[in-house]
């Protein structure tokens, strides 16, 4: 079902001498409920711009956007007001107000209206999950930069909408405050009632977030797909050499006990790792980790080993990229065309690719 829905969206902004400057041009897609949408493109391509204007902070210039089947672009301001309180815009840059800790967090459920009774143990449950108890009356303007991020933080995920805006959020973050980040967002998705909608241009972070990816560039959405489809075959150069080139895949895994190594289900294959841990993930392998050759492999130290067909062949210059399909899945690999030919690798060709368990990075 359809959440949010972008048609033919266009935003000029204009110079002091009446010059338009377009930052984005003919945009169109669509979100689920419960999806995780991640918008990936460099600085200045116009992530901002969108998150603001789906966010009703900012109008367009021409086009819809349909929350629930409603238009947007046509409501009251009134009616803007209470729409913005589905929403949750998180801004790269942190924006606190000069009172306490507790009343930063406290500010959105009591303008949406709350009573004190009602929000005070889920401010406070907040404010140690953000390790910031005992601060609660402290001037949030006078916390470190760091801590004043956790209050950002804190104050957007606790106002409970129904659709989280996260623009670059990570960016400025320390490694204390990105792992906090990380878990507020995992919170989220696990809730199938949230969809959160971000932008980033860190493809590692789009990969670990997203359910979909839509790839911005210059104010144009250039592909929208699944992770795997877009780090695999991305439709044109700029894709390519933005995002790299990644395997990724969604499995269950298992720490085996016995060697310390971890076990991925992967549909039908079995994927080892030598990082541990359990539950859903994704994992990736570097296309050009991936070894392949055509006779069964003896006395091999790769733990990864899976027998498949070369469906694709894509010649690159002095590197090919091969697509070979092994049970279920469908592995991208790199090697030069002079490899290619001295294995004699075509399409149709009966082969088997191999990888290291310390080449599986799971996220």
């Amino acid at each position: 079902m359809k959440l949010l829905e972008v048609k033919n969206l266009n935003k000029e902004f204009y110079k002091g001498d009446k010059s338009a400057i377009e930052v984005l041009s003919k945009i169109n897609f669509s979100v689920k409920k419960g999806e995780s949408f991640i918008i990936i493109g460099p600085n200045g391509s116009g992530k901002t711009t969108l998150l603001r204007i789906m966010g009703l902070l900012e109008s367009p210039t021409l086009g819809q956007i349909f929350y629930d089947e409603k238009d947007l672009t046509k409501i009251s301001r009134k009616e803007k007001v209470e729409y913005r309180r589905k929403f949750s815009f998180v801004r790269q840059k942190p924006v606190v107000r000069n009172t306490t800790v507790f009343n930063n967090i406290a500010f959105g459920p009591k303008v949406r209206g709350m009573k004190y009774d009602e929000y005070q143990q889920m401010v406070n449950e907040i404010i140690e999950f953000i390790g910031l108890k005992g601060m609660e009356n402290k001037n949030a303007r006078s916390l470190s930069g760091g801590e004043m991020q956790r209050v950002a933080i804190a104050m957007n995920f606790v106002i409970n909408p129904e659709i989280y805006l996260l623009d670059e959020v990570s960016a400025n973050l320390d490694s204390m405050n990105v792992k906090l980040l990380e878990d507020f967002i995992m919170r989220i998705k696990q809730d199938k009632e949230k969809t959160i909608i971000m932008s980033t241009h860190d493809p590692l972070e789009a990969i670990k977030y997203a359910d979909r990816i839509a790839v911005l560039k210059n104010g144009e959405i250039t592909q929208i797909g699944v992770p795997n489809e877009i780090f695999t075959t991305p439709k044109d150069e700029f894709t390519a050499l933005f995002v790299g080139y990644e395997n990724i895949l969604h499995g269950i895994a298992e720490l085996d006990k016995s060697t310390g190594l971890t076990l991925i289900k992967v549909n039908d294959l079995i994927i080892t790792a030598s990082s541990q841990q359990e539950g859903e993930v994704k994992v990736c392998i570097r296309p050009e980790s991936i070894g392949i050759i055509k006779e069964p492999p003896k006395n091999t130290s790769y733990r990864n080993t899976f027998k498949g067909v070369i469906e694709n062949i894509r010649e690159l210059g002095n590197i090919c990229h091969l697509i070979v399909k092994c049970n279920s899945e469908k592995f991208l690999i790199t090697i030069t065309d002079l490899s290619r030919k001295n294995l004699g690798l075509e399409i149709n060709s009966e082969v088997f690719i191999n990888f290291k368990a310390t080449d599986v990075k799971i996220l």
